[in-house]
């Protein structure tokens, strides 16, 4: 029998050029430069252009990047830690090949210009696998894209490497003791709930529980844990998700989101059957997750009998370790956190000069503010006799409850943080 011929090597594939994105910028660029370029050909294709804005968010460590056709360009925004910093402003006549690019990579319809549309898609840059979260939506001068940008890699952190305060955190991990109930992660769309509810899981797993999730989509990949991820067809809800996994004899569940009546009444079903049962609500304060679970359509008695915490967070920037000196704050701004400040705490304001590790911001990396509920059995009455939110709020501070504004002035106290900052995020 003759000898197969010997394989062929496999020619590597053509690197993709990089594009110097500031040599086509609006700002920098006269109108008759780029109709001199279009006429030319030497404007790159919309595919080069993508590649080298993912190659830049991800090499800068973006954590989104915005496609924002305004008048006159196509304006493209990395977000950092919450902020927003312009990349570059090209030519709006490459608003549509961007976007359908965008489209082709996320398998959305490329001839609906009309409706909002959401995807997703993988990729690797600067080695590390990203998984990117696409969403669109029509706008006056096009289309308007934002893009997610999350390592497959990145490790679920722990309950105590997030920032929360001691006080915060013992009272999280004495909620988390408890067989059963529903633990709720609440605050504003970017607030690092979904981390905190994954942490809080990973506080609790153990071989002898039968750990599951639903989740729409799955953002980390956990090793103990059964996942359920809602199709994009959306055949089946968080609500029917739910209901199946009751019969799956769990222990604790997570849910990705209670985004409506449905999912909520079942979430409380589910920990009123005996489960511990962890979600994510958007909020913009502790007690205000009580209402607003009541408007939509929980029953005062169910919620009283399940709910056992309610752990409310926004993330906030820290001083850069690099270039962080001394401040002298002006008498205006030390009373704004002077006042949620405990007698005796001495303060040392701080504040980042600006340098090349923190991109001259003064800032690097970010850390939790929050305040926490525990439910006791004064407050389960509140809640079944529907009490205003006055007498929630009274109950709660009689109990121990602190302000998010407490936690993030000692934060600015103790110099990690600045009063800037504290004002931007909290007003």
């Amino acid at each position: 029998m003759p000898l197969p011929p010997p394989a062929q090597p496999q020619q590597a594939q053509p690197a993709i050029p990089r594009v110097p994105l500031e040599q086509i910028d609006v700002q920098s660029l006269s109108k008759d430069k780029i109709r001199e370029l279009f006429r030319s050909g030497r404007l790159p294709t919309a595919e080069f252009i993508v590649e080298e804005i993912f190659q830049r968010a991800t090499k800068l460590g973006a954590n989104a990047i915005h496609f924002e056709p305004i008048e006159g360009s196509l304006r493209i925004r990395l977000g950092y830690e919450g902020i927003l910093r312009r990349l570059v402003s090209l030519p709006p006549d490459m608003t549509e090949g961007i976007l359908s690019i965008l489209k082709t990579r996320a398998t959305l319809n490329q001839f609906e210009k009309k409706k909002p549309q959401e995807g997703r898609f993988s990729g690797t840059y600067q080695a590390e696998a990203f998984d990117f979260r696409v969403s669109i939506i029509p706008v006056l001068s096009g289309e308007r894209a934002v893009i997610r940008l999350l390592k497959k890699t990145q490790r679920i952190a722990k309950l105590d490497e997030l920032g929360f305060s001691l006080s915060v955190l013992g009272k999280i991990r004495d909620i988390l003791h408890r067989p059963k109930g529903l633990l709720l992660f609440a605050g504003p769309s970017g607030s690092g709930k979904t981390t905190s509810a994954y942490a809080a899981l990973n506080a609790v797993e153990s071989a002898e529980k039968c750990v599951i999730s639903v989740e729409d989509p799955v953002e980390y990949r956990l090793p103990y844990a059964s996942q359920v991820q809602l199709p994009p067809d959306r055949s089946f809800n968080f609500a029917d998700a739910l209901r199946a996994i009751l019969r799956q004899d769990p222990n604790v569940i997570l849910i990705g989101e209670i985004r409506d009546a449905e999912t909520g009444i079942v979430a409380s079903e589910a920990a009123l059957t005996g489960n511990l049962v962890l979600s994510t609500m958007l909020s913009t304060d502790a007690i205000g997750v009580v209402p607003r679970l009541l408007n939509l359509g929980i029953q005062p008695f169910w919620l009283a009998t399940t709910l056992v915490g309610v752990v409310y967070q926004q993330l906030i920037r820290k001083i850069c370790p690099d270039c962080k000196g001394e401040a002298k704050p002006t008498e205006e701004q030390i009373a704004i956190v002077r006042t949620y400040l405990q007698p005796g705490i001495e303060s040392i304001f701080c504040k980042g000069k600006g340098c090349e590790n923190c991109g001259g911001t003064g800032y690097q990396g970010r850390t939790v503010v929050s305040e926490v509920v525990p439910v006791n059995d004064a407050f389960r009455d509140l809640i079944l006799q529907q009490a205003p939110m006055m007498k929630m709020r009274q109950e709660a501070s009689d109990a121990g409850f602190q302000s998010i504004r407490v936690d993030a002035a000692e934060k600015v106290a103790f110099g990690l943080t600045t009063i800037e900052e504290f004002v931007r995020v909290l007003g």
